[in-house]
């Protein structure tokens, strides 16, 4: 018992903080893209379960046992039996129960937790999937139509129903601020100048691994191939043909091409909701005004977690049933 797959949307996989200390054996880190998102939906679920992960169209599913769920991140138009529900709203479903997606009006990531917590099986130490590897998640592959994903059964499942938080992931300005990276002396004044006073396409060829940039060409002095090193999350490369690649959650664990920037933390969880075709600028930080920041963000973020609120608990069913009889009534007085 658990939930069942109708629709996968076009990339929905399992995941968690991420698979931490196993990067010198070729693992990558994997996790949710976007971690305030991912930490709010832990928060108001009440447990430390994986989440579904889905990129720019979302799922549909079926519940085929009553659980409570919670939905943060992107804007998808989410609905419960086609009744409309919002974000950050811990809910009940019931057996049979239908949860639905749309494509995303704002945003490109969303994420769905459940009060009884899939039941997925860790490997190094997390539930997270990588897909080119093949490993976590469920069957360490995106989720496809028809799958049955059992939970583990949890008698509190019901302790945060109602719960609610006022978190946007969405940020309204499309600045990525960025700190020198490890080969920035590769790269003339006149080029580094050229990152940040250009802006930057996402490009179709992107996904969790990196964004793939089209924009003014930066290629580096004396070319681009350096012997092979660790790379870190959000690490920009530079290939010699000049055009940029943020490095992502799903990440090789080393690359051999000079890297001119690093993002900011801060700004890796506004990159997951960017989708192909959006535009980025980059602003060029210090490390200190990068952590600075962080720790910013991190208190206002912390006072978020602390505010979450106990909701009144809407009777999904009871809408549902309401909302069939209103449209019979309009329908009799056409």
């Amino acid at each position: 018992m658990g939930i069942k797959i109708l629709k996968p949307g076009l990339f929905t996989t399992v995941q968690d903080k991420g698979r931490f200390g196993y990067q010198h054996l070729g693992f990558s880190g994997s996790g949710a893209m976007d971690q305030f998102s991912y930490n709010l939906g832990r928060k108001l679920i009440g447990n430390s379960g994986p989440s579904l992960e889905f990129t720019i169209i979302g799922p549909t599913l079926t519940f085929t046992q009553a659980n409570t769920f919670v939905i943060t991140g992107g804007q998808f138009n989410a609905k419960l039996n086609n009744i409309n529900i919002s974000n950050n709203n811990v809910l009940l479903a019931n057996k049979g129960d239908v949860l639905e997606f749309g494509p995303a009006i704002k945003g490109a990531r969303g994420y769905i937790f459940f009060g009884h917590p899939l039941d997925i099986e860790m490997v190094a130490g997390s539930y997270s999937t990588h897909t080119r590897s093949k490993i976590g998640g469920f069957d360490g592959r995106a989720l496809k139509k028809d799958d049955h994903i059992k939970v583990v059964q949890n008698s509190n499942f019901k302790v945060n129903l109602g719960k609610s938080s006022d978190y946007d992931a969405i940020e309204q300005d499309n600045i990525i601020h960025i700190i020198e990276g490890p080969q920035v002396n590769a790269f003339s004044r006149e080029k580094r100048k050229t990152l940040v006073e250009s802006e930057y396409k996402i490009s179709d060829q992107s996904d969790r691994m990196g964004y793939r940039l089209i924009g003014d060409n930066i290629p580096p002095d004396n070319g681009a191939d350096i012997i092979s090193e660790p790379v870190g999350l959000g690490s920009i490369q530079v290939p010699n043909d000049g055009n940029p690649i943020i490095l992502l959650n799903d990440k090789q664990t080393v690359g051999g091409y000079t890297k001119i920037a690093t993002v900011s933390q801060l700004d890796l969880k506004k990159l997951a909701q960017f989708k192909p075709g959006d535009v980025i600028q980059f602003k060029w930080i210090s490390v200190d005004e990068a952590n600075a920041m962080l720790k910013n963000f991190n208190q206002q973020f912390e006072e978020k977690l602390e505010s979450v609120t106990k909701a009144p608990i809407f009777n999904m069913h009871s809408m549902r049933a309401t909302s069939k009889k209103l449209a019979k009534l309009i329908e009799e007085e056409k």
